[in-house]
């Protein structure tokens, strides 16, 4: 079980004082799309509230620690050269225009 579904179940019957039980629901690796259905189920249905999904996918993730990029490689030596700048486009610090107004788009 490395996927878990996790939400509150009101047991008392609709316009009576709610009575909140926690529940879960447990996954294996290869079922995040099945966690993921049942997440939507559950919170479509108004008896269940702070539906959430935790997961511990150890094959996803690299070892415990490593979270930085230095000179251009990952810990595993792999080149590494995703950066947020390349995809959001010039931040408007260095840009030659000033932003526009509405007004000046609609001309």
């Amino acid at each position: 079980m490395s996927i878990v579904v996790y939400y509150l179940r009101n047991q008392q019957p609709e316009g009576e004082q709610p009575q909140w039980l926690p529940q879960c629901l447990p996954f294996s690796d290869t079922q995040m799309s099945e966690a993921l259905k049942q997440c939507q189920l559950l919170r479509g249905d108004l008896r269940n509230a702070h539906v959430t999904i935790s997961s511990e996918l150890r094959d996803m993730v690299g070892p415990v620690g490593v979270a930085a990029v230095e000179d251009g490689q990952t810990p595993d030596g792999q080149a590494y050269e995703w950066s947020k700048a390349g995809r959001a486009g010039a931040s408007r610090k260095h840009a030659q225009q000033p932003p526009m107004t509405r007004e000046q788009m609609d001309r």
